[in-house]
């Protein structure tokens, strides 16, 4: 045993070393075989963004690799935000996002809020003129009612050219002219609009304070503005304004789930440096102080560099550089009419900072450049804002940096969000004729709005209308039903798998088919945002995909269906939508609802209630050993209940369980009016079949009504005959003459019929 032990320990380290020997011979003696490297791949399409520098779609190089730095103009913040913000602000998101969540970028996003403007101290002067007038003139006196009427007056004469009496004017609304220049001239027919009401309520004799001072306000606030805005030197009054329309504007991003800024900037807070910035441009010659403050010198700038770069088609324009100068503005003290302010002077009843120039508030222009600059530096990736704000602003924005830095390229890529149009017409709030997002959202979901926007490419006018509106329901319906079928039967295998089923995992070439499908989808998408960040091209590749899909599972029978690849599908569909900025689920397979703050307790009473009411019915039906209708007409109860809380139970072929589908709401509307169509089709024939029902009986009561009646006294007491045969049968009418032969052949069988139906009559009663 010793020795055998012995040995086997030796025994060991002998083979280790043949092993070594083996392996060190082996090394050098063989060779592997060959192996062939793949094919350097074909660069995949290099992103391109359509920049207005240039016009053109250009390859998008950032100035710091991965890093991209962005800044975006803001709002103005004196009114609620409209379509058109969310047009801009939902297509920028969703261009901010894809840069960053698909193809990787590091974004440092900048956005500002503009709370310095010549339309915030407008508004502010005249929203606080106008409520304490109000308050100091509770009642309608005759001296308000005068003044009322001199600002009419004046409003209707400066605004709309009428001079008549105001109990004329609405003749004048009607006029044909009038409804002409309407159509022809949207700022007419918004101050046609004002004249019109404010002229209501002042010949109305029963008006009430309530209603009469809402209705004058637009042409009464002219007149307490121009008398005393001079006297409003609060500056509380601008700032709570701002503050207010600030936070409103927060609050409608966040409903239609627009990321917020990596940075916000605030113009109130960035005075100090917009004061340095000017500075800096004065002393390298490119701007001149006068008596009504400092101004952009365009002539001196043009020499050395490129003024207007966006849109040099518009340099003389007049009206936009006058727009872009606010209304407060003081055209004295320029040397160039397409010159503009970088520091107005402030006039009483403006608000105003010191500056070595003296009491003044910054230009608009100047504003975005120096709070762009404080946190991006001298030079930037991407500016983006709207197509309207490309000239003056934007242009003006690039002179003044490029002046103050004194280089040739502030901005690299300048992206403009297109138009937003209602039904073909321009929105604006100078105009007055938009639509609030709170008012909009009274109508679509977010979800629908951001898909609009989605829908078409994000740097070309989009026409709201009611085509779109019915591609976005479209559109929103075909992923929401693909998804919920994709939940419902992923529920049913895992269902199946945990009862210890075998399911087949088996590829067939259908399935294949559609594997190529989804990696030939991923590529197109891939192509799409590539170019320009083509949302509406990647969607509608989507949306074919879920037609292949649909056609498989309408070829496929539910057993042979492979759930995995369906799933794969859903979630590159989902997880792109989350890329576009749409609020998806954590399991990547559909949309969230819109709305999901409710508890626990609250979400699943409903489907509690429907079962213990199902349980109840059932449990009764039973007790009473009811037909097995009555059993089946529960179960179709208990379906119509549970899709009312938005679940769907689809019936399969014999044997199978019902299909389990969570739908979403406007699914959910969908099929409750289908079945309620149903159940009213069903009434109605049942309605009918009663009334047929009741008719019938009604013949049959008069049948054995006539029944009782002796042959003989059938026409007894008919007055349209006056003598009768002794059978009973009538021989004379009224008048006493002779009935003809054809009547008395029809008397006759009318006879023959009665006898027989009042013998069987006779017999029933024998019986």
């Amino acid at each position: 045993m010793f020795a055998i032990r012995g040995v086997r320990r030796q025994l060991p380290l002998y083979n280790t070393y043949r092993l070594r020997l083996f392996c060190t011979m082996d090394s050098s003696a063989v060779k592997q075989p060959e192996w062939h490297a793949p094919k350097e791949p074909q660069s995949r399409d290099t992103l391109k963004l359509y920049n207005s520098l240039t016009r053109s779609k250009t390859a998008f190089v950032p100035i710091a690799g991965n890093k991209v730095t962005w800044y975006c103009c803001g709002p103005t913040v004196y009114d609620s935000s409209h379509m058109g913000h969310a047009r801009n602000y939902v297509s920028t998101d969703i261009n901010r996002r894809i840069l960053q969540d698909y193809f990787g970028y590091d974004v440092l996003f900048v956005q500002n809020v503009t709370d310095i403007d010549d339309k915030i101290i407008i508004r502010g002067r005249q929203q606080h003129l106008f409520q304490k007038y109000v308050e100091e003139n509770k009642g309608l006196s005759q001296e308000v009612l005068s003044k009322v009427l001199s600002s009419w007056n004046d409003f209707a004469k400066d605004k709309l050219g009428y001079t008549d009496e105001v109990a004329d004017f609405e003749k004048y609304v009607e006029s044909e002219t009038t409804k002409l220049k309407s159509i022809e001239d949207a700022k007419f027919k918004m101050n046609l609009a004002s004249a019109q009401a404010a002229a209501k309520a002042l010949t109305d004799k029963t008006v009430t304070p309530d209603i009469f001072y809402p209705a004058v306000k637009d042409v009464l606030v002219l007149t307490l503005d121009q008398e005393q805005g001079s006297t409003v030197s609060d500056h509380k009054i601008f700032r709570e304004l701002s503050a207010f329309w600030e936070g409103e504007f927060d609050k409608d991003m966040a409903k239609l789930n627009v990321l917020a800024p990596s940075v916000t900037t605030r113009v109130s807070e960035y005075v100090p440096e917009i004061v340095e910035y000017v500075e800096k441009i004065i002393d390298n010659g490119y701007a001149y102080v006068s008596d009504s403050g400092v101004y952009f010198d365009t002539a001196a700038f043009d020499k050395s560099h490129d003024y207007a770069k966006l849109q040099p088609w518009n340099k003389g324009h007049a009206d936009l550089i006058d727009e872009g100068e606010g209304s407060l503005s003081n055209k004295t003290g320029k040397r160039n009419s397409s010159d503009f302010a970088l520091w107005k002077a402030s006039k009483p009843g403006e608000p105003f900072w010191d500056s070595p120039w003296g009491q003044g508030r910054p230009g608009w222009h100047i504003e975005c450049s120096v709070m762009a600059s404080a946190i991006l530096g001298p030079q930037m990736d991407i500016h983006s804002g709207g197509i309207d704000l490309a000239f003056p602003h934007h242009d003006n924005e690039l002179a003044q940096s490029e002046a103050h830095y004194d280089c040739k390229q502030w901005v690299n890529y300048f992206l403009h969000t297109g138009h937003l149009h209602i039904e073909g017409q321009k929105m604006s709030k100078s105009l007055k004729n938009f639509i609030t997002i709170d008012e909009a959202l009274q109508t679509y979901s977010p979800r629908q709005l951001r898909l609009a926007f989605a829908l078409q490419q994000w740097n070309n006018q989009l026409d709201f209308k009611s085509a779109l509106i019915s591609e976005v329901k479209s559109v929103e319906s075909t992923f929401s039903k693909f998804f919920a079928k994709v939940r419902a039967l992923k529920g049913e295998v895992e269902d199946k798998v945990s009862k210890g089923v075998l399911v087949s995992k088996k590829t067939g070439p259908a399935e294949l088919a559609l594997l190529n499908a989804l990696s030939d989808c991923k590529e197109a998408v891939h192509i799409a945002l590539c170019d320009n960040l083509a949302t509406p091209a990647a969607i509608q590749n989507m949306v074919q995909l879920v037609g292949k899909v649909n056609l498989y599972l309408g070829e496929t029978s539910t057993e042979n269906v492979r759930t995995e690849i369906l799933v794969d599908v859903a979630t590159f569909i989902s997880k792109m939508f989350a890329v576009f900025g749409f609020r998806t689920r954590t399991d990547n397979l559909g949309f969230t609802e819109e709305s999901s703050e409710a508890s626990s307790e609250a979400l699943i009473m409903p489907y509690l209630t429907t079962l213990r009411n199902f349980r109840d019915d059932i449990r009764g039906k039973a007790m009473a050993r009811a037909a097995h209708l009555e059993f089946l007409q529960a179960t179709d109860q208990v379906r119509f209940d549970l899709l009312k809380q938005g679940v769907s139970l689809d019936d399969r072929g014999v044997g199978e369980p019902a299909l389990i589908k969570i739908l979403s709401d406007s699914e959910k509307l969908e099929l409750i009016k289908a079945q309620e169509e149903k159940e009213k089709r069903a009434a109605e024939k049942a309605a009918k079949r009663e009334a047929q029902a009741k008719l019938e009986a009604q013949k049959v009561a008069e049948r054995e009504a006539k029944a009782k009646i002796a042959p003989k006294d059938l026409w007894k007491d008919d007055p349209a005959y006056s003598q009768w045969d002794e059978d009973g049968i009538p021989t004379h009418n009224a008048e006493g003459e002779a009935i003809s032969k054809s009547l008395k052949k029809k008397l006759t069988k009318q006879h023959e019929a009665q006898k027989k139906l009042y013998h069987d009559y006779e017999g029933q009663i024998l019986e």
